[in-house]
């Protein structure tokens, strides 16, 4: 609609310890939104049993976990969108335990207020519960970040599964203001703005479950995930409104470093790709979405000095007949210190 420009990112992180060093701090201010995104404190005393407390991200899917700092592309797929749980305010545990046996897990549990970090209350007496459960095949846990430019020389592999219910009037987050949101081109009644807390209190409840493999190895990344989510409308009391929607939607990624085989190919230099498919309501049929994404990044410091050009496809299947598409293209200097 107009030509403009835009701060997409400006933000302040501060971690470290106070007293003691298992007891550990995370602060970050964006002051492009503005909005205090992180402020936790770890009790990271045992491998086995953490505490988090606070405000930040819910461990729950790999995409939405790692830092847009750390990401392999520009930004997130379609999928995030719609199936993020995003940051919350509340706690949760985790660890690791059975270290390098077969049963090597980790796994996080967690209690929020569940309207995102825009509200300061919740609006019933409801709560949001999420868990995550991670099979370390082979090798260690995986960082929540994506790319291996540390050449990996472990073969490492990561399975895991995630699930979380609430009940809101939120179907969807995001990090800002409005955190609480509804899905996009809902048909739901909406939230009207600058409603009070309690307007509307509980009226959805969402359930959802993410399968997710990960896998480093020698400038190799790969990734997988698949999400299910269900919203149930709980105003309705008669068959005169759907009910419930559900979506379900998908990604795979794959980056390398082709110096590990090309010598002559600079080492700081990835090619990755990623396809992502979202039916954003199973009940209707020729709905599908869909990307495809291609990235060339220069790692001059890790993610700390890294450019990236990235081309997009878009197809978005239209029920009435026909695909719309396009395509987006994009760089990045991506630039933390």
């Amino acid at each position: 609609e107009g030509h403009s420009f835009m701060v997409r990112r400006a933000r302040f992180k501060l971690s470290g310890h106070a007293y003691k060093s298992w007891l550990k701090y995370n602060f970050q201010y964006d002051w492009s939104q503005p909005i205090l995104r992180d402020f936790y404190i770890t009790v990271d005393r045992f491998s086995w049993l953490q505490l988090r407390v606070g405000r930040g991200k819910v461990i729950y899917n790999d995409e939405r976990v790692s830092s847009s700092g750390a990401q392999q592309f520009v930004n997130r797929s379609i999928l995030n969108d719609v199936f993020t749980i995003d940051r919350q305010q509340g706690g949760q545990l985790m660890g690791r335990l059975f270290d390098n046996s077969p049963a090597d897990i980790n796994y996080v549990v967690g209690v929020f207020a569940g309207r995102g970090v825009g509200e300061r209350l919740n609006d019933d007496t409801n709560l949001m519960y999420a868990a995550r459960l991670q099979w370390n095949t082979i090798g260690d846990p995986i960082d929540f970040t994506q790319s291996d430019y540390k050449f990996t020389q472990r073969l490492q592999l990561n399975i895991a599964v995630g699930a979380a219910t609430n009940k809101s009037n939120c179907t969807a987050f995001e990090t800002d203001s409005t955190s609480c949101r509804r899905l996009p081109g809902s048909s739901y009644p909406q939230l009207a703005a600058g409603a009070a807390p309690g307007s509307q209190a509980g009226l959805f409840k969402v359930d959802q479950a993410v399968f997710e493999v990960r896998s480093v190895y020698k400038g190799l990344y790969f990734k997988h995930e698949a999400h299910v989510k269900r919203v149930t409308d709980q105003s309705v009391t008669n068959n005169a409104w759907p009910r419930e929607a559900e979506m379900w939607g998908g990604l795979v990624q794959l980056g390398y470093f082709p110096h590990s085989v090309l010598d002559f190919i600079p080492a700081e230099l990835e090619v990755a790709g990623r396809y992502a498919w979202l039916d954003p309501n199973i009940n209707v049929s020729v709905n599908n979405q869909e990307e495809y994404t291609g990235i060339l990044n220069w790692f001059a410091n890790g993610h700390n000095n890294k450019l990236s050009f990235e081309i997009t496809q878009h197809v978005l299947q239209n029920p009435a007949g026909g695909n719309v598409t396009e395509q987006r293209y994009r760089s990045q200097w991506e630039f933390s210190f």
